[in-house]
């Protein structure tokens, strides 16, 4: 079972627009990336206290029958959902791969935890499509990034010349992790 945060980001390294949203992603279908199959191993997933927020308003829980890690230092309202809310890196990590039977974590985002997550040595792969757009603005794909250093190994990438866009898989090398974050 990896942990692996599979994130689209502008070509200028946003994941999301200066006010959080993430409508600029609209004009392409995630299923030409193949969502379908990512999904499908997918065992549970992790998420960041306003990312969890921005997918609870996107209607029904987005994530079918996974269950939610959410790294917050908030209480969070009970959901069917929502497996665990910690604002421990590490723990929520350990929980989520004790409770979880099978497939790998998803690391939906945003910036903030997958940085924590980063710096506590809990990530194993990243998955960045970059799109072809330029936000201008917005949130980094890893805030503060100009202050970390963190190796990583390409294991794969792929053109997707219809849309412009690129898909680059990387391995994170462990130890690597310089300047710690905190959510």
């Amino acid at each position: 079972m990896k942990t692996r945060a599979w994130i689209a980001a502008s070509a200028d390294g946003f994941i999301a627009a200066a006010a959080g949203g993430v409508g600029w992603l609209d004009r392409w279908d995630p299923h030409a990336f193949g969502y379908a199959a990512f999904f499908a191993g997918i065992g549970a997933v992790v998420l960041g206290r306003a990312t969890y927020e921005t997918a609870l308003a996107f209607g029904p829980w987005p994530y079918a029958e996974r269950k939610a890690y959410v790294l917050t230092g908030r209480t969070l309202p009970a959901a069917p959902h929502l497996a665990l809310a910690s604002p421990d890196p590490a723990a929520l990590h350990a929980a989520a791969l004790r409770e979880t039977a099978s497939g790998d974590l998803w690391h939906v985002g945003g910036g903030k935890a997958i940085a924590a997550f980063l710096d506590a040595g809990r990530l194993d792969e990243i998955e960045i499509f970059r799109m072809p757009l330029l936000l201008g603005d917005g949130i980094r794909l890893i805030p503060g990034s100009a202050a970390r250093e963190t190796e990583l190994a390409l294991v794969d990438s792929e053109v997707f010349a219809a849309s412009g866009a690129v898909r680059l898989r990387y391995a994170v090398r462990r130890g690597t992790t310089r300047a710690a974050t905190s959510v």
